[in-house]
């Protein structure tokens, strides 16, 4: 061997050796724990706060390791006597050999147990780190320009690794005074593989996190593997494998909720642009509880989302959800987002599922007139929106056989504004009602049937509605009705009058109503109908059951009133109605069997037993009425019929449901018509009858007292017009005490006339005696014949 080499080799290893030596004597000869003095003046002078360190443990060989226990840094004053912060142990290190030969850093593994972090805000909402910013800040301000970094010669250092990150049992505690909410993370630990810049990185931490008002625990894992790339700015979390379970108390209904939730997929993070990227994303979450519908529920999320933050856009492909039974699929895309007026959009779709099976699974109770409806539904639209509007534009929604198509939309999340344009094929909503209550009969006294006055009034509901549009229905069935060309426009918003316009074609007749709803003080509602050439009978029949009226009917109702039920709606009606009808029949009673009754009733006869139909014909009859204060009035309700003309006057109670009603039938003929066979000693005649009693039930009394009165007096009427000779049609009592009046001159015109001749007759002339030698005498005068008696008035 060379004598160079060897010298070389000798050198090298004497001072390797003076390193072991050193390695081993320096922790021997200098003690790191005579520095803690200065070590806390340091820290106190920087950050204003007491600091207190236990034992320096102070290692050379093979690492340069330094290790401190219990290192205590004081609170912010007014935070009371528990520190900021508290260490159990912190050590780091940095192998010897490549720092000094290669200049290469190789750090050991940074380990830090026993974290304790106390963080507060006072009431005044300050908190117990804001002075060490504030210090920071300022010592960053007084800071000298940066040297010039040395042009040759300089040292430098290259970071090759850190063999790992070890965070265990930290605790950190968050309680904030003003808001009146404390948080605490007991235990978090965390754990990385060997961190090589660029290269990936495992890691993985758990922790368990609470709160207190609500009191919630939520445990969180999640494992990852972590790229970045300096050069590109990027940080790749690939790999993730997040595992969430959190328990809320109380949190619904006043029961406890558990939710599991587990995330996979991958995330990219570009710093340098602040692009955000995830790649097969997926996310389920399990919610379970007494108070969760049937248990548990489970969603699912999934689909790749791009995010520019830079420039304000946001793309999401494959978007899907998934939870209870229904399927939701979208693209997204979002612009200006971050900026004042983000708007998003793209197509949604539900894929066909059943309503009612959704219902079941969420524990929702739902019972329909028809149990094969809600069996199958599908959407799909077109949104666009931001986060306080949203429209759903080209919405093509399938529910059981009716398909509705349009547009829907939310101009305001916080007024709840809707406008909507919708147009509906067909749908027969009593399918969707809930079944009819089952037909007690007659027999039974409920008390609670047709008692509606209580009911309150959906008030709430349209005070709060804030909607302006229309609704076309081509055909619709409701409440048994058959509607088509239906149109509801609504209108009205915030604590503007509210509207509702319906207009439809029904039975052959057209129907337009109108509401008006405000709020002054108390609700107030002006209702506006009208009716016009409607066949009663059918529509009627599927209204209530029964065809109370036949014929073509005419409907005019103007009507105003307030209050918050409808016994005090009804109370409070007032305006007008118009009625009229043609060619039908009023069901219920047949008034030629009433008066056919009445009139065996005037003769002392039995009741004629009677086969035709209970209703009363006629060719026209029309009313019209004043309501005032929930009471309706009408004086010329008429009727006309082949065999009868009718009138009629009275009054209803809405509210009480009472009827006190007046009607005069005539028999005008007794050959034809239905009712007027057998009614020939009536014609003519006026019978009253009494209708009162239960608006829905009504009793039937007849006036025999004024019939018969009438009866009478038509026929002595009749025989005092015989006994004067008056002439047919001159008969009425006017005619006859006129007539009476004339006869009675006419006799005592007589009578005085006879007695007046007889008194004025002169006396006789006396013969004169006769001369001597005269002619023959006169014969005797003979006495007057006496007058004949005029005959007594008849």
């Amino acid at each position: 061997m060379a004598k160079p080499l060897k010298i070389v080799l000798f050198v090298l290893g004497g001072l390797l050796l003076l390193l072991v030596v050193a390695a081993v004597a320096l922790p021997l000869l200098f003690d790191p724990n005579s520095f803690r003095g200065q070590i806390s003046e340091a820290v106190q002078k920087q950050t204003g706060r007491s600091f207190e360190v236990g034992n320096i443990e102070l290692r050379v060989f093979p690492w340069l390791r330094v290790a401190v226990d219990d290192a205590t840094l004081g609170n912010a004053e007014g935070f009371g006597d528990e520190p900021f912060a508290h260490i159990g142990q912190l050590g780091v290190g940095v192998k010897l050999m490549p720092l000094l030969a290669d200049r290469q850093i190789e750090v050991s593994s940074v380990t830090l147990d026993g974290l304790r972090l106390n963080l507060a805000i006072d009431a005044g909402g300050r908190s117990n780190w804001q002075d060490l910013l504030e210090r920071q800040q300022d010592a960053a301000d007084e800071e000298a320009p940066p040297a010039e970094a040395p042009t040759d010669g300089g040292v430098k250092f290259e970071l090759i690794n850190v063999e790992g990150v070890t965070i265990s049992d930290a605790v950190v505690r968050y309680s904030d005074a003003q808001a009146q909410q404390s948080y605490r993370l007991e235990p978090f630990n965390l754990k990385t593989g060997t961190l090589v810049p660029d290269e990936p990185v495992d890691l993985e931490a758990d922790l368990v996190a609470y709160a207190e008002q609500p009191k919630a625990a939520v445990e969180i894992r999640i494992s990852t593997t972590m790229t970045r790339d300096a050069d590109a700015q990027t940080i790749l979390l690939d790999a993730i494998d997040a595992a969430i379970k959190a328990r809320a108390e109380k949190a619904m209904g006043g029961e406890d909720v558990d939710v599991d939730v587990t995330l996979r997929g991958g995330v990219l993070a570009d710093t340098g642009s602040m692009r955000f990227e995830t790649r097969e994303l997926k996310l389920e979450a399990k919610a379970s509880g007494a108070a969760v519908p049937g248990g548990s529920q489970t969603l699912r999320l999934s689909g790749q989302a791009l995010f520019d933050q830079g420039q304000g856009t946001l793309a999401l492909d494959d978007g899907r959800i998934e939870a209870a039974g229904v399927v939701v699929t979208t693209q997204i895309r979002g612009e200006g987002l971050g900026s004042e007026r983000p708007r998003l959009s793209g197509p949604v779709s539900v894929a066909a599922f059943s309503p009612r099976a959704l219902l079941d699974t969420l524990g929702i109770e739902l019972q329909t007139a028809d149990d094969q409806v809600l069996r199958n539904a599908s959407l799909s639209t077109r949104y666009s929106g931001s986060f306080s509007s949203a429209t759903l534009d080209e919405l093509t929604l399938k529910l059981d056989d009716t398909t509705v198509q349009g547009r829907v939309a939310i101009t305001d999340f916080a007024t709840q504004a809707l406008q909507l344009a919708l147009r509906v094929d067909a749908i027969d909503a009593d399918r969707y009602l809930p079944p009819k209550a089952a037909d007690k009969g007659t027999g039974g006294d409920d008390k609670d049937a047709g008692d509606i006055n209580g009911i309150e009034l959906p008030t709430e509901a349209l005070e709060a509605l804030n909607a302006n549009g229309t609704v076309d229905i081509g055909k619709l069935t409701i409440n048994g009705l058959q509607l088509t060309d239906v149109r509801l426009t609504l209108s009205g918003s915030g604590k503007a009058p509210k509207t509702q316009e319906l207009s439809a074609k029904l039975y052959g007749g057209n129907l337009n109503l109108s509401n008006r709803y405000s709020d002054p003080g108390t609700p107030a509602f002006a209702v506006k109908t009208q009716l016009n050439a409607l066949d009663a009978a059918p529509f009627l029949r599927d209204l209530l059951g029964k065809d109370y009226v036949s014929g073509l009917g005419n409907v005019n109702v103007d009507l105003t009133g307030r209050g918050t039920t409808v016994g005090e709606l009804r109370r409070t009606l007032s305006g007008s109605v118009a009625v009229k009808a043609e060619n039908g029949a009023i069901k219920g009673f047949n008034l030629g069997q009433i008066l056919r009754k009445g009139e065996a009733m005037l003769s002392g006869q039995a009741a004629p037993a009677e086969t035709g139909p209970l209703e009363t014909d006629f060719a026209t009859i029309s009313a019209t009425a004043t309501i005032v204060n929930g009471v309706l009035k009408t004086e010329d309700l008429s009727a006309a019929s082949p065999a009868f003309r009718l009138a009629g006057s009275g009054e209803i109670d809405l509210a009480q449901e009472t009827i006190r009603f007046l009607a005069k039938p005539t028999v005008v003929e007794t050959s034809k018509g239905q009712g007027g066979k057998g009614l020939e000693q009536l014609k003519g005649l006026t019978i009253p009858i009494e209708i009162r009693g239960n608006l829905f039930a009504p009793s039937y009394k007849l006036a025999l007292e004024d019939a018969l009165k009438q009866r009478a007096r038509g026929a002595l009427q009749d025989k005092l017009a015989e006994e004067l000779d008056l002439e047919p049609g001159q008969t009425s009592e006017e005619q006859i005490k006129q007539r009476l009046n004339e006869k009675l001159g006419d006799k005592l015109g007589e009578l005085l006339g006879g007695r007046r001749k007889r008194d004025e007759q002169p006396a006789a002339t006396p013969t004169p005696a006769p001369e001597t030698g005269a002619k023959s005498a006169a014969p005797a005068a003979q006495p007057a014949p006496s007058a004949t008696p005029a005959p007594a008035a008849q």
